[in-house]
């Protein structure tokens, strides 16, 4: 019997090995690419650019819609200008005070040296572990009501939903993307060069504007152009705190939810458009702007540079990042506390009998982790194949090409993006017929908000990768052919276990964004919840304790994560 199965694992363990020397031959490695990149352009490009064909081909009846109606005119496309025109607004000003709050914050963390470091870059983090629906309802409730920093104002809000509810929120929830930025460029500078102009005599602030500076340009342009178009697309957030001061993206919510398909396909295709051109102009400008001002005034500058203002300096960023990003983003866990028990507490909205929320809580719960599991498992399969051909493959331009339409999901407004996939997937699509039966399993509903959610957060799992194979050493892969194992199984045995850390790390940032994202979801759910939407929907029913509670597990549960992905993250820098 033992040398039955001896022989049972010689033969088995032949025919695996035979196996992979057949999937190690060029021609099935060239196979795997190409359906590797067929699989991209089919599962996340396509369906984001459809939205053009649908316009072109649906032109007459957008036009008479738009701008010809018989009855408003040009009245839409008049409204479409001004929601653009105020998401553009927005956007600039909100890069503005990213910039000035963020600069000096991420040359604090990039170059200084204290105790609680550590946890001041941890908190810069925070309000990305926030989800936008909770984020929103959270600087609602801290700006907007007697319960926040209205107390300090006889118990009103400071602000009412409108411009500027939308303006502080979008400055909390792209902050992060500037200041990580900007570190990590200002970090790789060469202090040697700074060192070598002090050591000159050059003041701090001279060097910091003609040596630092010019040097993290590419950075601060890189995160400038991501911050705005985060900025210009962000829908969930926007949801709570717009009022009636509508926002481009909510337009495009607005406009699907009454079945005026003409009027939000041609809005989205205009948003498309917008940010394919920032994502092309960051590409492009980057290497070609400077910052050219040589001259030195030597007086003023040298009083810039005093230590003391440099404290003041230092201490105003604090000041502003707590008032302003850090303190609203997390109010809404000391409002769950004040609000917790009493006949309108959280406890008794969530938990009543009668009203039935706590199951409305659990299902929405679950979909949402069940979304963001097969998302990660997705981006995963996919994921790894395309930042492998990115970073290995010597295909000139076209290398250079797929590195840039990886990351259009990534600057497309995501209630754009979700319409053009329910538009590609659904009835007025290239499926259409088949999208016209009951049993269609990508009508709106879960599986249309899974495959969304894995278009959305598709580069967030590129880009680790690419960074974590880019930074791997080729020698332990060639070692191991040389040693006679074919290439199938020296990436099994020899490339995956190297970049785990990056795979992991990727899932984490996979399931986190797909766990609070709420703007595409709400073009594609059909009748399903996911528990960004479900607080969205109490917040809109005046249920605040009930979204409080929920927008707090949210948190919690983002916040693990997002302190697993530094420790991971932390950890294989030190490795490195």
């Amino acid at each position: 019997m033992q040398e039955q199965l001896e022989s049972l694992k010689l033969q088995i363990g032949r025919l695996f090995r035979a196996i992979e020397k057949k999937l190690s031959s060029r021609r099935v490695s060239r196979v795997a690419d190409v359906v590797a990149i067929i699989a991209f352009f089919v599962i996340i490009l396509v369906p984001i650019l459809y939205i053009f064909g649908y316009v072109f081909f649906s032109g007459s009846e957008i036009l008479n819609n738009i701008f010809f109606h018989p009855i408003s005119g040009d009245t839409r496309f008049r409204d479409m200008l001004i929601a653009l025109s105020r998401s553009f607004s927005i956007a600039g000003i909100v890069v503005i005070f990213d910039i000035l709050i963020g600069l000096p914050m991420a040359l604090i963390l990039a170059r200084g040296n204290f105790r609680g470091k550590k946890i001041l870059d941890t908190l810069v983090d925070l309000p990305l572990a926030v989800p936008t629906a909770a984020l929103g309802f959270s600087v609602f409730l801290f700006w907007g009501t007697g319960d926040g920093i209205g107390w300090f104002f006889g118990g009103h809000g400071l602000f009412t939903e409108g411009f500027w509810m939308i303006l502080l929120v979008h400055v909390i929830f792209t902050y992060p993307y500037i200041v990580r930025n900007l570190k990590v460029v200002i970090i790789n500078i060469d202090k040697n060069l700074e060192d070598a102009a002090q050591s000159l005599g050059a003041q701090k602030f001279t060097i910091f504007r003609t040596i630092t500076g010019p040097l993290m340009k590419e950075g601060l342009i890189a995160g400038s152009i991501l911050a705005f178009t985060r900025s210009l697309g962000e829908t969930g957030a926007t949801l709570i705190v717009y009022g009636v001061f509508e926002t481009a993206p909510i337009q495009i919510v607005k406009a699907k939810s009454l079945g005026l398909f003409g009027s939000a396909a041609f809005l989205t295709m205009l948003l498309v458009l917008i940010s394919i051109g920032l994502l092309i102009l960051v590409k492009v400008i980057t290497r070609r702007v400077g910052l050219p001002i040589q001259k030195v005034w030597v007086g003023p500058e040298k009083i810039l540079s005093n230590k003391y203002l440099k404290y003041i300096r230092n201490f105003i960023i604090f000041l502003f990042f707590a008032v302003l990003i850090l303190i609203p983003a997390l109010f809404i866990i000391p409002y769950l506390f004040q609000n917790l028990l009493g006949p309108d507490g959280a406890i008794m909205q969530v938990f009543n009998l009668e009203t039935n929320k706590w199951a409305g809580l659990f299902v929405s719960l679950s979909n949402s982790i069940i979304i963001a599991s097969i998302t990660v498992g997705v981006t995963i399969l996919i994921g790894i194949p395309m930042a492998y051909i990115i970073v290995r493959r010597k295909w000139g331009k076209f290398n250079a090409i797929l590195d840039t339409l990886v990351d259009i999901p990534l600057i497309i407004p995501s209630a754009a993006l979700g319409f053009s996939v329910f538009l590609f997937w659904g009835t007025l699509g290239p499926f259409g017929i088949f999208a016209q039966s009951e049993y269609w399993p990508l009508n709106p509903g879960f599986f249309l908000i899974t495959l969304v959610h894995i278009i959305f957060c598709f580069p967030y799992m590129v880009r680790v990768l690419i960074a974590v194979i880019g930074g791997m050493p080729q020698g332990f892969e060639e070692a191991s052919r040389t040693l006679g194992a074919p290439a199938f199984t020296s990436f099994r045995k020899v490339t995956i276990p190297l970049i785990k850390n990056g795979i992991l790390a990727g899932s984490i940032m996979v399931f986190t964004r797909s766990l609070g994202e709420t703007g595409a979801t709400f073009v594609v759910m059909g009748l399903e919840r996911t528990i960004p939407v479900m607080i969205v929907d109490w917040v809109e029913s005046l249920d605040f304790a009930a979204a409080a509670f929920a927008s707090v597990v949210l948190i919690i549960l983002s916040f693990i994560l997002i302190l697993t992905l530094r420790y991971i993250t932390g950890k294989e820098s030190s490795i490195n």
